[in-house]
């Protein structure tokens, strides 16, 4: 190979996006909003491990970080900005959002706002009863602690293979305990779970992260279309007495397997359509819970009652067809000015827009 394509190679590497992990990233946001309006609605059989989903995103997010900051030259608070680009233009929205929707404790939502749109947890203990981290938007208690991780992993994410799989080994029984005791790893939203859910999600990650660190050494690969298939079948199994053993294996096992298998990017239709599925899924995950409150208002309003299948069947496409609208209108158009704003003030910085996020 000469120089000039080895270093074609190396480019095409350092920036691709992964476009079939990108698609089943829009494959688990669908499920983990099916998962929530199943349990809003008291059809707990509609996807019931939807929220598995999370799990997948956080062993994604230890995947595509390595890819796109494991050997880039950017200091920690550089890092930081990019991750904050990319995530809190659609945090500050849904926190503004919830707090114009949100009935309960009215007298508490600006000291709620606040700490949302700083994006720190309501982790200590209260008596009132209402325990979500973040009120205004129950999901996004997983975007802090994607947060957390990622400023975590990034001072160490060039820690040595033995370094990485010590710790992979030491969560290992721990995480198995808690699948046992808990009955699956369905923690994280509520202060009663908080540094559960840390275990939780450096589990993930770390998985993910060992993922990159092997994937140059396998060829194990598979079509998008039948991991994508996988993944809805994993999301929508039906709850088991093993609970906590199917979890803790689609966590440990599953799921880091078809990150691995899921490096082979698609081409045409296939491919747009994956790119199209990744960019919706955090703007669907992130406006879900605003968007099923709002349409339930409105059916309310005009005297709806209960939640019968015709209403949850326009509202799940409305809510897609929001994020859409919302990411095309508010959300890209933020990134793209923050993002100028960065370079302006200190010329030299990447914008990072041809790395996975």
């Amino acid at each position: 190979m000469t120089a000039s394509r080895g270093g074609g190679l190396a480019a095409y590497e350092a920036g691709r996006r992964f476009e079939a992990l990108d698609g089943l990233r829009g494959v688990a946001a669908v499920g983990v909003m099916l998962y929530h309006i199943g349990s809003w609605t008291g059809r707990h059989g509609l996807v019931p491990h939807g929220y598995l989903a999370v799990d997948f995103f956080f062993c994604l997010s230890g995947f595509v970080l390595a890819h796109a900051y494991g050997r880039r030259e950017i200091g920690w608070l550089g890092f930081m900005r990019q991750r904050l680009i990319r995530l809190w233009p659609l945090i500050a929205l849904t926190m503004l959002l919830g707090a114009t929707v949100i009935i309960q404790h009215r007298e508490r939502v600006p000291g709620w706002l606040g700490l949302g749109l700083l994006m720190i947890p309501r982790a200590w203990t209260s008596d009132d009863g209402f325990s979500p981290l973040f009120p205004l938007n129950p999901p996004a208690w997983s975007l802090f602690f994607e947060l957390a991780v990622g400023a975590v992993w990034f001072p160490i994410r060039r820690l040595g293979v033995m370094g990485h799989v010590l710790m992979v080994v030491l969560l290992l029984p721990v995480m198995l305990y808690v699948a046992h005791g808990m009955g699956g790893v369905l923690t994280g939203w509520d202060r009663g779970t908080f540094v559960i859910s840390f275990l939780r999600t450096i589990f993930a990650f770390l998985l993910g992260w060992g993922c990159y660190r092997i994937q140059a050494f396998t060829r194990w690969s598979a079509p998008v279309w039948l991991l994508a298939i996988v993944l809805a079948a994993v999301m929508s199994f039906p709850w088991t007495p093993l609970n906590w053993l199917y979890d803790f294996v689609c966590v440990s096992v599953v799921f880091p397997l078809m990150v691995l298998a899921g490096r082979r990017d698609p081409a045409g239709r296939l491919g747009s359509l994956c790119r199209v599925s990744g960019a919706i899924s955090y703007p669907l995950y992130a406006l879900h819970w605003l968007g099923w409150e709002l349409m339930l208002r409105g059916f309310r309003a005009i005297g709806g009652k209960g939640y019968p299948i015709g209403f949850a069947l326009v509202a799940i496409p409305v809510i897609i067809v929001c994020a859409w609208a919302v990411l095309k209108l508010y959300d890209e158009p933020v990134r793209r000015r923050l993002r100028a704003l960065l370079e302006k003030s200190r010329p030299g910085v990447g914008s990072g827009d041809s790395l996975p996020s």
